[in-house]
């Protein structure tokens, strides 16, 4: 098999970003994936927040939802790669108002969908 098919039959990446994964949205958007998952994709979690050059893919996929998520974005989008936040931990973030407790976020790096809670995927990944 060539190197391209091989690549045609890998899961996608679809990434949950959260302070707490016990959290009521996190638990939520976490089983409507696995319910969802099959051989389409993979989920990873991460309690860290994304890099700079995430967050600006993020930004060009879906401003809104990530302003949600993130309240001081666009000061963040303005910061040296080498910034403390990028990378830091979420919770540590929550505490000092750089992410919303109340919704965790996924994201399809992929075919390059983002949402905020569990209609969101529905809505974006049932037909992918």
């Amino acid at each position: 098999m060539s190197l391209f098919k091989t690549l045609q039959h890998q899961p996608r990446i679809v990434s949950l970003f959260t302070h707490d994964v016990s959290s009521k949205p996190s638990v939520l958007i976490l089983q409507q994936l696995k319910g969802m998952q099959g051989d389409k994709f993979d989920i990873e979690v991460h309690n860290r927040f994304p890099t700079l050059h995430q967050l600006k893919y993020m930004n060009d996929i879906d401003a809104q939802t990530l302003q949600r998520q993130i309240p001081k974005l666009s000061e963040l989008l303005r910061k040296e790669t080498s910034d403390s936040v990028f990378g830091s931990d979420l919770a540590r973030c929550v505490q000092v108002g750089l992410w919303n407790p109340q919704s965790s976020l996924w994201v399809d790096w992929e075919k390059k969908h983002m949402g905020d809670n569990v209609e969101s995927i529905t809505n974006l990944l049932k037909n992918n």
